[in-house]
C-alpha cells in the first residue's frame, strides 16, 4: 500500500485513525473541528465507501491524502486494524515524506489523572520514545482545538509557494449548508464546513461553536501564507458570511473577492465610506426615547438588498425589541432591481458606513444587524466592521412551536461579531 502514494498534495484531506469501541466521540468532535477550520477530513463513517475495512482503507489513501491522526484511546490495543495497518502506514509516511503531518489525539491517562503521554508508543506496538516526536495533544476540547492549530498552520506552510504561483492569491471555500464529505473538498488552501443544520433556516448552534473555536486561525493563516489577495468562494448563511469577513478585515488583508454560485466576482473596498453618488438610501429610521437599555446603548439596522421589500421580520423586531433599541435605520439599494455585482465593493462600503454612524451617534451602541442581501455582501460588509460590536441575526419563518403563536417571520440573534476581538471575531453564539 505504501508504494503507492509517492507525492503529497498538502490540500489533501486528514485520514483519521481510531478505534470505534471508544473513540467515536472523540472522532467526531475532532472530524467537526477541523472542517470547520478549513481542513478537509477522510473518516470512515463519512467517506469511505462499503467493504472490507483494509480495502476501504487503501482507497483512500490512494485518493490522497495529507496527513493522519491517530486518536489513542484505551481500548485501541484491541483494534488490529489500527494497530497493524493504519498506524505503521501513517507513521511510515509521516518519516518517508517531511510534508506529511501527523498528530496525536490522546484519551489516556495515568495514575495521577494525567495525560499518558507514553501511552501511544505502548497501545500501538511502537518501541518507547518512537512517537515522542510527533505533535500529540489531550483529546479534551482544548486539546483538540491545540491539535487543529498544528495542523493549520502546517498546511498554509506547505502551501505557500503554491499561493506566491498563484499571484499571491489565498482561495478560501466557505459552505454552511452542504453535508460536509471528503468529496465536497475543492483543492483551495482552506475549505471551511460547518456541521449541517436540523433546522430548515437556522444554522446549526453545534457548528457555530466550533467556528467560534477556530474562526482566529483565519487571519494568521492568510497573511502566513504569504497572500496578498483573498478569493472567496462558496454560499451558506449571511451571519456565518458576516463573521466570516469580520474576521479577515481589510487592516489585514487589503484586497477581498467572492465569486458566488454562478461563478460572478463580488470585489471589495478597503474602507467603509458614504459616495457623493450614492448606491444606497436610508428608506426609512427612528429613535425610540422609551428604550432603558443595560449597559452599552443598542441600535439596529435593516440592510434589506433583495427586489421586493418584505418587512414583517423586521416590523417584528422593532416590536419585540422596543425596551433595549434606542436608534434604528432601515437601508435599501436605490430601486428594487437585482444588485449589479460591479457595484458590490462600493455598496459594501456604504453600508458600512451607515453601520458606523449610527453606532457612533449613539454612544459607540452596539448594533443589531439584520440582514436580507446576497451572500457576497455579508462577507464584504463584515469585513469593514473592525472596532464595531455587532449583534448578527438570521431570518425564520418555521411555524411557531406552540399552538396560537405568532406566524410572521422573524430575526433570531444568531452571533455577536468583534472583528478586533482578541480570541477571534465571534464573540458569543447566541443562537
Amino acid at each position: 500500500m505504501t508504494g503507492r502514494h509517492q507525492t503529497l498534495d498538502p490540500s489533501d484531506p486528514i485520514f483519521i485513525s481510531y478505534r470505534q469501541n471508544d473513540g467515536t466521540a472523540i472522532t467526531a468532535e475532532l472530524a467537526w473541528i477541523l472542517r470547520t477550520a478549513g481542513i478537509p477530513v477522510w473518516r470512515d463513517r463519512d467517506d469511505l465507501p462499503p467493504g472490507d475495512t483494509e480495502e476501504r482503507l487503501e482507497q483512500a489513501i490512494a485518493a490522497g491524502i495529507s496527513g493522519g491522526i491517530l486518536v489513542v484511546t484505551p481500548d485501541v490495543v484491541n483494534s488490529r486494524v489500527v494497530r497493524m495497518v493504519e498506524a505503521p502506514h501513517l507513521i511510515e509516511l509521516h518519516q518517508r515524506h517531511q510534508n506529511f503531518v501527523l498528530g496525536i489525539a490522546n484519551s489516556v491517562q495515568n495514575v495521577e489523572s494525567r495525560t499518558d503521554y507514553d501511552a501511544p508508543d505502548r497501545l500501538l506496538a511502537r518501541r518507547p520514545g518512537q512517537l515522542s516526536g510527533v505533535d500529540q495533544n489531550p483529546a479534551t476540547r482544548e486539546g483538540l482545538k491545540a491539535l487543529t492549530r498544528g495542523l493549520v498552520w502546517h498546511r498554509v506552510a506547505s502551501l505557500r509557494e503554491r499561493v506566491e504561483n498563484r499571484e499571491q492569491t489565498f482561495n478560501l471555500s466557505l459552505q454552511t449548508r452542504n453535508t460536509p464529505q471528503v468529496y465536497d473538498r475543492t483543492g483551495a488552501e482552506l475549505d471551511i464546513r460547518l456541521r449541517p443544520s436540523g433546522h430548515e433556516r437556522l444554522p446549526n448552534a453545534e457548528g457555530l461553536h466550533d467556528l467560534k473555536d477556530t474562526i482566529g486561525l483565519l487571519p494568521d493563516a492568510v497573511t502566513r501564507s504569504g497572500a496578498h489577495r483573498l478569493c472567496i468562494r462558496g454560499g451558506g448563511h449571511l451571519s456565518v458570511g458576516f463573521a466570516v469577513g469580520a474576521a479577515l478585515p481589510s487592516s489585514r488583508v487589503g484586497k477581498m473577492v467572492v465569486i458566488d454560485q454562478k461563478g460572478v466576482d463580488w470585489e471589495s473596498q478597503s474602507e467603509s465610506n458614504l459616495h457623493d453618488m450614492t448606491k444606497v438610501q436610508i428608506l426609512d429610521e427612528g429613535k425610540n426615547q422609551s428604550a432603558i437599555p443595560l449597559g452599552r446603548p443598542s441600535v439596529a439596522i435593516y440592510i434589506d438588498l433583495l427586489p421586493q421589500r418584505s418587512d414583517t421580520a423586521f416590523s417584528r423586531f422593532l416590536e419585540e425589541s422596543r425596551d433595549f433599541i434606542v436608534a434604528w435605520r432601515h437601508i435599501s439599494n436605490l430601486d428594487n432591481s437585482l444588485i449589479d455585482p460591479k457595484d458590490a465593493g462600493r455598496i459594501a462600503s456604504e453600508i458600512a458606513a451607515h453601520i458606523r454612524a449610527i453606532s457612533n451617534e449613539n454612544n459607540n451602541a452596539q448594533t443589531h444587524i439584520l440582514l436580507r442581501c446576497p451572500f457576497p455582501l455579508a462577507l464584504l460588509v463584515g469585513r469593514l466592521t473592525n472596532t464595531l460590536r455587532c449583534v448578527v441575526y438570521e431570518w425564520d419563518d418555521s411555524d411557531p412551536i406552540e399552538p396560537g403563536g405568532d406566524y410572521r417571520a422573524r430575526y433570531v440573534p444568531t452571533l455577536k461579531v468583534r472583528a478586533s476581538a482578541s480570541d477571534g471575531a465571534i464573540e458569543e453564539v447566541l443562537i
